[in-house]
């Protein structure tokens, strides 16, 4: 009876892609969705024979540098018990595994990254039982990544899973939820007017960047020349020095590098550079003679 039944298990696993269809496009539904800035999670279930799987991510619309969790839970709607002894967790290329991320069953355990993207992870062949009737009823396995710069913007990205088991292996492409990295924000940077610059004297520059917070840097220059890159503090301000050594007229840039999520952007502005004024020479005292 047992053997039946994983030869049953077999030969559906080999039709599933069929089976899940209406959730494979329900997922792909909603992992479609570029450009939202707030975490949206997106969940995929499909059947195979008594097998049951369901995969979810924690926000399918990140941007870079979020990280994002991916499980995926198994349950058995018949008999008999199925033992989980690996998964393979398929993702884009431009997702870094999060390193001591991975968990089975609430467990830590140690993963395979020697692929750029998929990560495995192996059990014991009797640690890991979903049973149909009696707990424990699933077991979830997760893993986090964190969204790389490399990531292709408001395009989904698809995600899947494999696994071995005591009735079989499971091999499911595409099955998702897809991950679309939304585009960055775009940015403005903004000079602020230099007046009275002189040769000789040191004058502050000031860039100013919108939306405002820490991240990323300020490249200051003068003509061709650079004059310094200057993190960019809470406020979206950086400064910096500058003394100019010769009187006329100066491009002024400041680029932003841009930071996680946000977009870089730069600016210019012409600074006028006078001479310092020259001192009058003093009279010369008249002259009173030899009694002088």
């Amino acid at each position: 009876m047992y053997v039946g039944a994983t030869m049953v298990d077999r030969s559906m696993q080999r039709v599933a892609g069929s089976v899940a269809a209406f959730a494979v496009a329900a997922g792909f539904a909603v992992a479609a969705m570029p450009g939202t800035a707030s975490a949206a999670p997106g969940s995929i279930t499909w059947s195979d024979g008594n097998s049951k799987f369901t995969r979810t991510v924690s926000n399918v619309n990140p941007i870079v540098g979020d990280t994002v969790t991916v499980t995926t839970t198994f349950e058995r709607t018949g008999i008999p018990v199925e033992y989980i002894y690996s998964v393979k967790d398929l993702h884009p290329a431009c997702l870094t595994p999060v390193a001591g991320s991975a968990k089975m069953g609430g467990d830590q355990v140690e993963l395979d990254t020697s692929s750029s993207d998929w990560v495995r992870a192996s059990f014991g062949i009797t640690k890991y039982p979903v049973y149909p009737n009696i707990s424990p009823k699933s077991q979830t396995f997760e893993v986090q990544y964190k969204v790389g710069v490399n990531c292709a913007r408001d395009t989904p990205l698809p995600t899947s899973m494999h696994y071995g088991g005591s009735l079989g292996d499971g091999t499911y492409q595409d099955k998702g939820p897809a991950i679309t990295v939304s585009s960055d924000a775009l940015s403005t940077t903004v000079l602020t007017d230099v007046a009275g610059a002189q040769t000789g004297k040191a004058v502050t520059l000031e860039a100013t960047v919108a939306p405002a917070a820490a991240g990323g840097t300020i490249q200051f220059k003068a003509g061709d020349n650079v004059l310094g890159d200057i993190p960019v503090a809470a406020n979206g301000k950086a400064t910096i020095v500058w003394t100019p050594g010769a009187a006329g007229s100066y491009t002024i840039g400041a680029t932003f590098s841009g930071r996680s999520g946000v977009a870089g952007s730069s600016t210019t502005k012409v600074v006028t550079v006078a001479d310092q004024p020259t001192e009058p020479s003093p009279t010369p005292k008249p002259s009173t003679g030899s009694f002088g």
